[in-house]
């Protein structure tokens, strides 16, 4: 593949946040399918829901971009291609938002709550997996995201053709993502 790779934004609960280990297995999952279909991924870099989905895509050979909290890289997980320390906190999120061509956000907590909202008010694409026991799903309209209910490693192609009806068909044929 040559030229730049299209990112998909990946939000999602740190380590603590996460109440149900099949989040990371399906975010890791989601990861490696990503990059089998050539897309890159930016994420917040910390363990948990992004270094998984990190994992995965790495794995898979692809390309992982961090937009850290911090000042440091010391919190990032080792499976990230490139750290960006900024310095920013949870402002940091709003360049998260801004830098997929789509998000796909799995459970965590306040943090992830205030990305999915950011996401929602700016009318990014976004693919909503798991339960999200902090946001009422069904009273929300339908035009930039989509809901895939549970966190079963299973329900990749689900969210990957989500992800598709959204942003439409994926950057590169899996044999060229690499």
């Amino acid at each position: 593949m040559t030229g730049p790779r299209t990112m998909v934004a990946i939000i999602g609960g740190r380590g603590v946040n996460v109440r149900d280990p099949r989040t990371l297995r399906l975010a890791e999952a989601v990861g490696g399918e990503l990059a089998s279909q050539g897309y890159g991924l930016v994420t917040g870099g910390d363990d948990g829901v992004g270094g998984a989905a990190c994992r995965g895509a790495t794995e898979a050979g692809g390309t992982t971009v961090a937009l850290l909290k911090e000042t440091h890289p010391d919190n990032c997980s080792d499976h990230v291609t490139w750290a960006v320390p900024t310095g920013m906190d949870l402002a940091r999120s709003v360049s998260l938002n801004w830098t997929g061509a789509a998000i796909i956000a799995f459970d965590g907590g306040f943090g992830t709550l205030f990305e999915i909202a950011l996401a929602l008010d700016t009318s990014r694409p976004m693919v909503v997996t798991g339960e999200q026991p902090l946001l009422r799903l069904d009273r929300l309209e339908q035009k930039t995201w989509r809901h895939v209910p549970g966190n079963d490693p299973a329900n990749t192609p689900a969210v990957m053709a989500a992800l598709r009806e959204l942003v439409g068909p994926p950057p590169a044929a899996p044999d060229s993502a690499r």
